[in-house]
């Protein structure tokens, strides 16, 4: 089995003095967790992602932590959507697309007008609940996932059977402007 998930520090941009965007990269460097006892393994074609289910399992972690729900957000599952594609089509983990796109322009090519923008990526894992329980343990992901000011999500899940990954998950959390 391939677990990857990518971590690195927040890049914040700022365009005017008033509007501070933030934009966290997360797949800067790999790293590969090994369990003493594997897991059964689902089929990668039974893999699913449910989006309501993805955001109440965030959203009751953010609560956890006393912070506000997050709401999904169609242009922000977009942008998650078009990079998962693209990273299953690569079979590759980054957050440079293939047309060197980076994750805030993903996010500015939907129409979404973010005041913050902050991109989580995994590959490998075969649910949710795993991608949720690495990236809770990465602190770069955890940052992204407890970010006080984001308001809204997308999440997608992309696959390829043949790959080296099989699975590619995207997170994008985000506060419109």
């Amino acid at each position: 089995m391939v677990s990857t998930l990518s971590s690195c520090p927040s890049v914040k941009f700022q365009t005017a003095p008033s509007l501070l965007l933030v934009l966290a990269l997360a797949a800067c460097a790999e790293s590969h967790s090994n369990k003493s006892v594997p897991e059964p393994r689902i089929a990668v074609s039974q893999v699913t992602l449910a989006p309501e289910s993805a955001q109440a399992m965030i959203n009751e972690y953010r609560a956890d932590h006393g912070l506000k729900p997050v709401s999904l957000a169609e242009k922000l599952t977009s942008a998650a959507t078009a990079h998962a594609r693209d990273m299953a089509r690569q079979d590759r983990i980054s957050h440079r697309g293939s047309d060197g796109s980076d994750p805030w322009a993903r996010v500015r090519q939907t129409g979404y007008a973010a005041l913050l923008a902050a991109e989580n990526a995994a590959a490998g894992q075969r649910s949710f609940a795993e991608v949720l329980q690495g990236w809770k343990g990465s602190p770069g992901h955890n940052r992204n996932l407890l970010l006080r000011d984001a308001t809204q999500m997308g999440i997608a899940l992309a696959t390829r059977p043949d790959g080296r990954y099989k699975t590619f998950w995207i997170l994008v959390m985000g506060k419109p402007g």
